[in-house]
Order: structure tokens, then sequence, then C-alpha cells
């Protein structure tokens, strides 16, 4: 399944319907919100961790970042991306936002992590204000920030790091809370790191997939041919990214229909 279709699945629009749109300009204060699965609430410190990482990669110029975890929300699924092209993590948001569900909504992403597979794409997915990623147990098992970016492998200036399990997955859950604040694949870029080709998060690994659309990013960078080099994730968004983020706007705010 690709973003590319019509918001994925039609109960995400009915669910995403009862919640209204605000714009708050400038925003000075970003308000992000992680809640676990109960199948990802089982492996230990994946919270803390989640929130270490996203206290550095999402804490940019354009704002100050108000980071909390939002607790362990049953779900009838651990796909992370099921749980909200299904509709149901929207329509759980949507509840708590008119005040039907124990469930506090934060103003601009709300994202769930869950325990599902990080195999087969799809493995999570954004709307607006609304994001979803399986994987909690490699983020469980990620070293800290700090000795991630301390490996041989890694680049401290640039947060590159190895295309591996735990930071591929961590990649994926802030290529979705990108989706969820408006961004889309070609704010992302790739580039050339010696024999390496480094995929910022929101192009990821479609930097080296066949079928992908594009050829450069909305900022005008054209991607470089993967060929047969080795492949990297940096884990801080592209210039052209920081330049959508720090136009944001947004937010959201409850609406009784």
């Amino acid at each position: 399944m690709k973003r590319r279709v019509f918001l994925g699945m039609v109960g995400s629009l009915a669910s995403v319907g009862t919640l209204a749109y605000a714009t708050r300009d400038p925003v000075t204060t970003l308000e992000v919100r992680v809640w676990l699965s109960n199948g990802a609430a089982t492996y230990d410190g994946v919270m803390d961790r989640i929130l270490e990482y996203l206290e550095e990669i999402l804490a940019l110029e354009h704002w100050s970042l108000e980071l909390s975890a939002g607790g362990t929300v049953e779900v009838s699924t651990e796909d992370g991306a099921r749980v909200t092209t299904s509709g149901e993590w929207p329509m759980a948001i949507a509840s708590g936002a008119i005040g039907s569900r124990d469930i506090t909504p934060a103003a601009d992403v709300n994202v769930l992590v869950t325990d599902g597979q990080m195999e087969r794409a799809p493995t999570g997915y954004g709307l607006p204000h609304i994001a979803s990623v399986g994987g909690a147990r490699h983020l469980s098992s990620l070293d800290s920030f700090d000795a991630l970016l301390a490996t041989p492998e890694a680049d401290v200036d640039r947060w590159i790091v190895p295309n591996e399990r735990g930071p591929r997955t961590m990649q994926i859950l802030v290529h979705e809370i990108g989706h969820a604040l408006g961004l889309h694949h070609d704010h992302g870029v790739s580039f050339r790191d010696g024999d390496a080709i480094v995929a910022t998060p929101m192009l990821s690994s479609y930097a080296w997939t066949a079928d992908y659309g594009g050829d450069r990013s909305r900022c005008g960078e054209s991607y470089p041919d993967p060929a047969d080099h080795t492949r990297k994730l940096s884990l801080a968004f592209s210039s052209c990214a920081h330049r959508d983020l720090e136009a944001y706007s947004g937010g959201m705010t409850p609406q009784n229909r």
C-alpha cells in the first residue's frame, strides 16, 4: 500500500472527519504525545527510549518542544499501519478530542507505537496530526542516542547511522511523525557519503526502491543512483523538510458533529 492512494482507507477519513484543524501562526510550541499499544508496553524501557530520541530529533529551532507519554492504549491489532488505515487509531484520537474516551490528544502529533512487524511495508502510517508505527521490540533494544552516534559507523555531526533494524525503525517513526506534520516523501533527500548513500527520514528506504516515482526532492536536490553502494540512514530532517516545518501553522481542536 502506498501513501499516494486516497489516504489509504475510507475509515480513516471518516474518523478524522470528527476533528477540526486550527491555524496557529506562528507555532511557538510543538506538542507531541506518544502512546504504546498493549503489545508494545511489554518491552522494558521502550517509552523512555522513544522519548529520548524524539527529544533530540524534534527539538528544532522553529519551536519549543512539549513531548509527553500518553500511556497504554488497547487496540485490536498490533499492525503499525492497519491500526491507522482501518480508522481505529484516528477514531480513538477523535473520541478523546470530544471527551468520549479517556485519551487526551496533543495539538500537533499523536503517535501510537505498536509491536507490529517491520519487515514488509507498510509498517506505519501518518495522517494530519495522527501517526502509528510498529517495531516496539526494535526500539526498546536501541542503544542510547549518544551511544548510537558514538559507534564507528555513525557520524555524530550529521546524525548518520547504520541501516540496521533499530535505527531504521526509529527513522520510520520519525518519517510518520513528519507526515503527521504535513511533510511528504519528496521533503526527504539522499546523498553520497564516501561509498554510502544516506537517506533522510522523509525519503527513507524509497532512496533505494526502484519503483519510487521521483528523482529529486521538492527543493530540487537530485537523488543519486544507489547502485551497489552501502546504505545508511540519517535521523535528521533535510533542509528541505526544515523549510516547511518552519512554516508549520497547524493544530487540532475538537469539533462536535
